[in-house]
């Protein structure tokens, strides 16, 4: 009788799993921006890169000291062994080089409205240099080795990396007005 009571409940089982309906498919999702490029760089790459170049004068790799959560940015969060120490340079690594694809979504603005270069061949080959350096601090994270010349070559890197578009999409004539405009960066460049 059990054999019976159990072949039935399974028999039953088989037949609604077999005639419910499939789900839909999920919508496509499309990249879209949130965010002008001025609020995606004070959000992702600036934190991120302070965290970088607190390396110069702070070993990733000692005890963090407990703090009130003010001050530099390793102390920020020192309490916490996920964010800190080696995890936040991995991080830092990685968010950088996230932020070279955010900046690449289609249809972002500047802060001043203008579209973001992202059709131009320099801001490309920027964005690119910038997911590079991201994946060598990203590296140095993971191999927990603190090495002083190595954090200023990467502290360097990193900043060439920024000032590269900065120099020719930021600190326009008369930004943050013509901050993004091609014309405005030529202009600046001569």
């Amino acid at each position: 009788m059990k054999r019976l009571s159990g072949l039935i409940v399974l028999t039953a089982v088989v037949a609604v799993g077999c005639n419910r309906a499939e789900a839909p498919p999920a919508p496509a999702f499309t990249p879209t921006p949130h965010g002008s490029l001025l609020q995606v760089m004070r959000g992702v790459p600036f934190p991120q890169s302070n965290i970088v170049f607190d390396m110069q004068s702070n070993d990733p790799g000692k005890p963090v000291k407990p703090t009130d959560g003010s001050g530099n940015a390793t102390s920020q969060y020192g309490g916490i062994a996920e964010y800190a120490g080696w995890n936040a340079i991995v991080t830092a690594g990685v968010a950088l080089q996230e932020t070279a694809n955010l900046i690449l979504v289609p249809g972002r603005k500047c802060g001043n409205g203008v579209p973001v270069p992202v059709e131009q061949d320099d801001f490309k080959k920027w964005a690119a240099d910038l997911s590079a350096v991201g994946l060598e601090v990203q590296k140095f994270g993971e191999a927990k080795t603190y090495n002083e010349d190595a954090v200023l070559e990467l502290a360097g890197k990193l900043s060439d990396a920024c000032a590269a578009c900065h120099d020719k999409y930021r600190n326009t004539p008369k930004e943050p007005e013509d901050r993004c405009m091609v014309t405005a960066a030529t202009a600046a460049a001569k």
